[in-house]
């Protein structure tokens, strides 16, 4: 991939065949600002298209019209997944390289039709395509050249340090952004030094998750009570794009709804770090609320609802804050990302690479979703 970019193609995160990776990939703290539009079509042989693979169980490939102009397009294809997710839609020689992974069938318990209930493909995909998206930005490195990378907006000057990299004029909208920066150095970095600095924060997480174990065992006692009394347990993962990467048909995806109407033992919210309106208005007592954030802790709203008698599990990468107060309604889960998200230092450079926040958060559902289906019996 750098080498394509390096000879000056464009990239692209397409919606596109896992249609939640164009969200995860694009956007993102630590990530690419000169990305391409999700419907972007490749119009040369350096281009690169960086998708994901779909769930071959759920996936019509035949309906996706946007893989097919992908597959007919001159770019060049990477694929965060497996050959296996996705030889039958199309000839293998057609793509230039996969990153490997797991089975879809790979994971633990059922519940219902769906199974695995926990799947560790979402979590591979996450690992995988961030590393491998660290690799090809230490590769640029070392061929002389450094891509622009997005500084997280919940950084003092981030909105102007991004807004100055934009190619605006007056005489075309939407204003692109250079893949590269034009008279920047950073000092080359080594091959599998992106790797190794994702994963040793990842693993860190799982240390603190086994660490925590009575504070998951209660978590997930809370959600599998109240799915015995037939409440709502909300799970509300800021920033990320549950339940779109678990492939699960949505009934209603209205934002104003604060619910998406979802075949699974977890009612989905809405991504938002603001616990004034995280939460549907109307959720009765007994409901539980999974909150992991992106922002500082705000101890009256959280308040607000546990007075309500909805029973919160919240994280932040910020901590938990001097001003917390006690309640048998909130549970405090410590998740050690970093604040802002990007993870990975790169030296001589403004800004880290490499978002964390999926795989972490996906460590912490897996482990709550768990001990849910360990209490409820489900196998």
């Amino acid at each position: 991939m750098a080498k394509l970019l390096m000879s000056g193609g464009q990239m692209v995160a397409p919606a596109a065949a896992g249609k939640y990776w164009a969200s995860e990939f694009g956007g993102r703290a630590g990530g690419l600002m000169g990305l391409q539009s999700r419907n972007w079509i490749p119009t040369s042989t350096k281009d690169v298209v960086f998708m994901a693979s779909a769930d071959p169980r759920r996936w019509d490939h035949a309906k996706d019209t946007q893989f097919h102009k992908l597959i007919k397009s001159k770019g060049r294809i990477f694929v965060v997944g497996r050959p296996e997710d996705i030889e039958h839609a199309a000839p293998l020689k057609r793509f230039e390289d996969f990153t490997g992974g797991v089975d879809p069938s790979v994971g633990t318990y059922q519940w219902g039709t769906i199974k695995p209930l926990v799947g560790f493909r979402e979590l591979e995909q996450f690992v995988r395509g961030w590393v491998t998206a660290g690799e090809m930005i230490a590769a640029c490195t070392r061929a002389g050249k450094m891509p622009i990378l997005w500084m997280s907006v919940w950084l003092e000057g981030a909105m102007v340090r991004n807004q100055q990299f934009i190619d605006h004029d007056n005489l075309v909208e939407p204003w692109s952004t250079p893949f590269f920066h034009q008279r920047y150095y950073t000092p080359p970095l080594d091959a599998g030094y992106a790797t190794s600095a994702f994963l040793e924060v990842a693993l860190a997480t799982l240390d603190r998750l086994m660490a925590q174990e009575v504070v998951v065992q209660k978590a997930g006692g809370w959600m599998a009570d109240a799915a015995r009394h037939k409440h709502e347990v909300f799970t509300i993962l800021v920033g990320h794009s549950y339940p779109h990467n678990l492939q699960l048909p949505i009934k209603n995806d209205w934002w104003g709804s604060r619910r998406m109407n979802v075949e699974h033992p977890l009612q989905w919210g809405s991504s938002d770090s603001n616990l004034d309106t995280a939460l549907p208005r109307d959720a009765k007592k007994g409901s539980v609320a999974v909150h992991l954030g992106y922002a500082p802790v705000r101890m009256k709203p959280l308040l607000r609802w546990a007075k309500r008698g909805i029973k919160i599990i919240h994280s932040s990468p910020y901590g938990k804050p001097l001003d917390w107060q006690e309640h048998p309604n909130l549970l405090w889960l410590d998740l050690p990302w970093r604040p802002a998200d990007a993870t990975v230092d790169i030296p001589g450079y403004s800004v880290r690479m490499l978002p964390m926040s999926s795989t972490v958060m996906t460590l912490a559902l897996n482990a709550l979703q768990s001990e849910m289906a360990e209490q409820m019996g489900w196998v």
